[in-house]
């Protein structure tokens, strides 16, 4: 983990328009999730763009999780039906 404070993904006047990249570089923070999603590892993203650390690709993706958590809509509760998708079971963190 990161051992200070400093924003790994910032937003910097005159770099690509002022788009949110990983601080230090001009690699955009989308990449990240986008590789992510197309199914690459952090192994391979970080391979793929060596002046992102991958301590600082996992500490973008916690700060993604929590300003997801933190900025999550409250919704009114439904019940259930059978048109419901089936509950996905929860996968554990290792490390």
């Amino acid at each position: 983990m990161r051992s200070d404070a400093r924003p790994v993904v910032v937003r910097q006047e005159g770099v690509l328009g002022g788009r949110p990249t990983f601080r230090g570089t001009r690699v955009q923070a989308e990449i990240l999730f986008e590789n992510l999603a197309g199914g690459y590892s952090l192994d391979e993203i970080a391979d793929d763009f060596p002046t992102l650390d991958r301590d600082d690709l996992r500490a973008a993706i916690i700060e993604a999780g929590r300003l997801i958590i933190e900025s999550a809509p409250c919704v009114p509760h439904a019940a259930s039906t059978d048109a419901d998708p089936p509950e996905v079971p929860r996968a554990r963190l290792s490390r």
